[in-house]
């Protein structure tokens, strides 16, 4: 078989196709468009002939791609069809264009228009004429319902590879996110692990170091009087105390705030200061000045003492919203619990004593 598409026998082939058949087709074509043109009255010949011939060329010319046919048999018939076409293509466009009805040579050649109104014959073989455009109208379909239909299959088979590449790729990349989720999760347990150990490391140095101060803190109190040059922070809240009893709250303050420094977590120690501010600077200074410490340190303890700065409404919806945040913070819950105390609310209802007892259970475990 031939291949149309090699690189030099393709044009030569042509050639010699179009010298063999070139003559005798345009001819055939040209007189086929004359006759439609000259029955155009009966039905647009022109127009028939234009589209089977079309479909015909298509036809051909995707069998010669496809090597479906030899290319040296079929390329004849491919000329006579694209001439038809075209012939009959160019008078069915010079009929629209001029809107001539009984065809464009009748309109330029009266002798035509008189054999058009002559011929008898013609009017007693309309039904058969019409019968005979029917079935190529027909025919002409089920043409173009094949080729459709090859159109189609030729589209599914390539949707279809397409599809199954696509699909290979996304098992390759679901395989490879797997694989690196795998990976995530297997560090972020050896992290977790690491994480709870030093957790563990660092609630135990903080359990010794509140042990210590708070050896420190009875020691101090035992030898009585301020210290001179105070360096740990149990000696900053020794002199706190001292300048507090004995009224200088100049110097208190300053102990309390050098204690404070130390971002210790222990709730007396900034309760006690609290108090000292609210006497001095009222319950907003005192709000203002833990306020501070709070956005400074790291203690619970601090940041639990400045929500109880806060009026009634305000210091309980901080105070729940604290105990969200750090659920394990006991001291926090025997707080919540006196909000809802007798001492605090001066009566008590149902509500206040179930909750009261809930605070208190949740310290308490």
């Amino acid at each position: 078989m031939i291949d149309i598409g090699a690189g030099g026998a393709a044009p030569s082939l042509i050639r010699a196709s179009l010298s063999r058949t070139g003559k005798w087709a345009g001819s055939v074509a040209f007189i086929g468009g004359a006759a439609s043109d000259i029955l155009n009255p009966l039905a647009p010949f022109a127009a028939y002939i234009a589209l089977a011939a079309s479909i015909a060329a298509v036809i051909i010319a995707i069998a010669i791609v496809l090597r479906l046919v030899l290319a040296a048999k079929a390329l004849p018939a491919l000329i006579f069809a694209t001439s038809a076409a075209a012939v009959a293509g160019g008078v069915y466009g010079l009929q629209q264009q001029t809107n001539a009805q009984n065809g464009v040579i009748a309109s330029l050649v009266p002798a035509i228009a008189g054999l058009q109104q002559s011929l008898g014959i013609v009017s007693a073989k309309v039904a058969k004429i019409e019968q005979t455009v029917t079935q190529t109208q027909k025919t002409v379909e089920a043409v173009k319902q094949s080729t459709d239909t090859v159109v189609k299959k030729t589209d599914e088979i390539a949707n279809a590879q397409q599809q199954q590449t696509q699909q290979t790729a996304q098992v390759q990349k679901t395989t490879e996110e797997v694989k690196k989720q795998t990976e995530t999760l297997a560090a972020g347990q050896a992290q977790q692990q690491a994480q709870t150990e030093k957790l563990q490391a660092t609630m135990q140095q903080i359990a010794a170091s509140i042990d210590t101060i708070a050896k420190g803190f009875a020691a101090l109190a035992a030898q009585g009087g301020a210290i001179a040059e105070p360096k740990r922070p149990d000696e900053f809240y020794h002199n706190a105390r001292v300048y507090e009893l004995s009224g200088d709250m100049l110097n208190a303050r300053r102990s309390y705030l050098a204690f404070a420094g130390f971002d210790v977590d222990a709730i007396d120690p900034y309760t006690r200061f609290a108090t000292l501010l609210r006497v001095q600077d009222g319950k907003a200074g005192a709000r203002e000045v833990f306020g501070a410490l709070a956005d400074k340190g790291k203690a619970l303890s601090i940041k639990l003492v400045h929500i109880l700065q806060f009026d009634d409404a305000q210091r309980l919806e901080k105070l729940n919203a604290f105990i969200a945040a750090n659920a394990d913070f006991a001291p926090a819950y025997f707080l919540l619990a006196q909000e809802f105390s007798e001492d605090r609310l001066g009566a008590q209802t149902l509500a206040d004593k179930r909750n009261e007892a809930k605070a208190l259970t949740k310290f308490v475990s």
